[in-house]
Order: C-alpha cells, then sequence, then structure tokens
C-alpha cells in the first residue's frame, strides 16, 4: 500500500503530539517539524506509509535525544491491559463461539494505537468500552469480516506466526492466541514484534512482560518499521516467515505493510482512519478480518 497525500498531516501530528508528550518547548518542536519538512522532498509516496513514518520518527528520535518516546505509554497500555485480563478470557470463555470473541475482542484492541491517536487515548476509557459492547457486530461472515474462512485455515495449520502491532492491545493478542492453542493444540505458535522501539508499538520486553511467551515462541522481525517491511526484516526472521502455514497480521500498520504481498495472510485490525476506510471500503471502526486477497 503506498503513502497517500492524506497521510502527511498525520505524520506531522504524531511528532507535534510526542514533543508535547515529552515536554519539549515549542521552539524545539518546531525545529524538528523543520528538520523532518526539510527531508520529505526525498520520500516518494511510492513508499509505505509505515516506511514514511519510519523516517520520520527516526529524525525525531535523532533531533530529540529520545531512542524510545513512548517508555511509559507502552508500560501503562500493558498495565492497564493486563488488569482486565482475566475479565477478557470470562467474556471469551462463556461466549457461544469462543474463537470468533476472541477476534473481536482482538480486533477492538487495536484501538489501542498512538500512531492513529497521537493526541492521546484514554486507555482506560477504551478498554471498558471494549468490554461493554455487546455483540460487536459482525455476527455474520461479511466482505471485510470472514471468520469462516479463518477457522478453515487454522484447521489445517501446522505454523501460525501472529505479527503484532501496538503495546497494551498484546493482551487482547494473548487471549486470542491462548483460544487459538486451546481450540487447536497442534498449532506451532509465533509471536513476532518490531525489532527497535517505533511508536507505542510492541518490542520483544513489551511481549515477556505481557506472558506471550507463555502461548508462543516470541521473535523479533528485526524490522524498525511500525508495520512489518518485509525488505527491512532480519533474514533468519524471514526464513520464519516463509515457513508459516498462515500468517496474522495484526493492526493497520502491518496491513499497509503487507497488504500488497502474497502469501497465507489474514489481517486483523479495526478501521481507525479515512485512508484505510477508502481503500478497503469499511466504515469508522469496523472491525476487520480479510484474507490476503
Amino acid at each position: 500500500m503506498h503513502t497517500s497525500l492524506d497521510c502527511l498531516p498525520c505524520f506531522f501530528k504524531q511528532i507535534l503530539e510526542a514533543g508535547r508528550m515529552l515536554g519539549l518547548p515549542p521552539a524545539s518542536i518546531k525545529h524538528i517539524m523543520d528538520e523532518i519538512g526539510n527531508e520529505l522532498k526525498h520520500f516518494p509516496l511510492d513508499m509505505s506509509p509505515p516506511e514514511m513514518a519510519y523516517h520520520m520518527q527516526r529524525l525525531f528520535a535523532e533531533q530529540s535525544g529520545k531512542d524510545d518516546p513512548y517508555l511509559e505509554v507502552k508500560t501503562l497500555s500493558n498495565n492497564e491491559a493486563l488488569a482486565v485480563i482475566d475479565e477478557l478470557r470470562s467474556i471469551v470463555y462463556e461466549s457461544e463461539n469462543p474463537l470468533k470473541t476472541a477476534v473481536k475482542l482482538a480486533c477492538a484492541g487495536n484501538i489501542i494505537d498512538y500512531g492513529a491517536f497521537p493526541s492521546g487515548i484514554d486507555v482506560q476509557a477504551e478498554i471498558t468500552g471494549i468490554l461493554q459492547q455487546q455483540g460487536m457486530s459482525t455476527d455474520t461472515d461479511s466482505p471485510l469480516f470472514e471468520f469462516n474462512a479463518f477457522r478453515q485455515a487454522l484447521k489445517s495449520a501446522r505454523r501460525v506466526m501472529y505479527i503484532a502491532d501496538n503495546a497494551g492491545e498484546i493482551v487482547f493478542d494473548r487471549v486470542l492466541l491462548e483460544t487459538i492453542a486451546r481450540e487447536f493444540p497442534l498449532i506451532e505458535l509465533f509471536f513476532v514484534t518490531r525489532g527497535s522501539p517505533i511508536l507505542n508499538d510492541v518490542l520483544i520486553k513489551d511481549a515477556l512482560d505481557c506472558g506471550l511467551d507463555s502461548v508462543a515462541t516470541v521473535v523479533s522481525s528485526g524490522s524498525k518499521t511500525p508495520g512489518l517491511v518485509l525488505s527491512k526484516a532480519e533474514p533468519a526472521f524471514l526464513k520464519l516467515y516463509h515457513e508459516a502455514d498462515m500468517i496474522i497480521s495484526k493492526g493497520q500498520g502491518n496491513f499497509e505493510a503487507l497488504s500488497d504481498e502474497q502469501g497465507p495472510i489474514f489481517f486483523l485490525f479495526i478501521i481507525k482512519c479515512e485512508v484505510i476506510m477508502q481503500h478497503i471500503g469499511g466504515a469508522m471502526r469496523e472491525l476487520v478480518l480479510k484474507r490476503n486477497s
């Protein structure tokens, strides 16, 4: 997926709000935005949005002196989500279709995204809203929610790779992976993180802090982009990737990076911006579980 002109204001909004979050003075934020603006002319629109965002965030880190500006945000998001993991499990276990319910919760949890909402989100309020949703629509399959195909793919899979997105929401991912492991105990599960800090995307430490290693083998892609760009991933990871029978790509960033790739990929996310909404023909905050076409 190529970068849209409509993505550019969002990228600058991310920089602005990250600067404010760190308490930088307006003059410093303006200087950083000027430097990024000077570099923008070198970034063609045929880059994917995660590639473009990486270059902007790299420049922000260099100019601000903060290698991981979202560290505290990630820790808070993880802790607040972990506080409700038992409630999430109860919702799943007590439902008529635990796997579908776990998928819906994982989709809904994708709202915890400081890339899409750079002004900040109330993580606890979002989690409460997710838990209060009844049914969360998608009771039947649709072009954007292909649950039956997803279940069928799991039935024949032996190695499943789950490409993670953001901190906090990985607790919802854990509940989904636990459900998959319970229903399909022969599947070997891999949970994939980013290679270095970028926005509030998940790192290996986040995955371990949230207990993902209890249900899957946790690996880093080596990719520094906020979305898995395969050309930027490490060779050892790519070997694992190509050996997987099924890829579950979580979040908008991974969709933007992998939507043009071939392979047994299912995209799982919630629509959070108009560019994605127009690209796939959905509605804002619609839950998506879609096979790679």
